[in-house]
């Protein structure tokens, strides 16, 4: 038993490391080399199955707090939240809020996909211990090769 705890701390620890990495070199995508403004899309499953997406997205600053509609399928960055290291990110779907904090602003380069469960996530997903599966976010950002994944515990509410 101590191997595999010793194990999956490694894998933990290199996880970080290579999200780290990969972040550092994100901050500098977002926008692109013409000053337009990033747009992304949002994607959700909720227990297996793809639901509707948010309509309206909350960027937290430590300054502001900017709503975005969804226009043509995706959400525009403004340029000021595209100038901050990392964004508070808000939204409703399927009678959930979802809070993801401190999010780089190079994310905002493509789309995401976000996984919700009830009761319990498929066997790629490793929860910390004690976390309750109803409050885990699991997020694939589609920015950069590799592609990035994300576990936020706490970020999911019912409404």
């Amino acid at each position: 038993m101590k191997t595999r705890g010793a194990c999956h701390k490694s894998m933990i620890c290199g996880v970080a490391l290579l999200l780290c990495t990969s972040a550092a070199n994100l901050h500098g995508q977002a926008t692109s080399g013409n000053g337009e403004t990033s747009c992304f899309a949002i994607h959700v499953r909720l227990n297996g199955k793809l639901v509707d997406g948010p309509q309206t997205v909350t960027f937290k600053t430590k300054t502001t707090e900017k709503a975005v509609s969804l226009e043509g399928g995706c959400f525009r960055v403004p340029p000021d939240v595209l100038n901050e290291k990392s964004v508070d990110v808000l939204f409703q779907v399927a009678r959930n809020k979802i809070y993801l904090s401190s999010i780089l602003a190079g994310f905002f380069a493509g789309p995401w996909d976000i996984d919700l469960e009830d009761k319990r996530f498929g066997r790629d997903v490793v929860l910390p211990k004690n976390a309750r599966t109803r409050e885990v976010c699991a997020v694939i950002f589609h920015v950069g090769e590799p592609e990035t994944s994300l576990m936020k515990t706490g970020c999911r509410t019912p409404l």
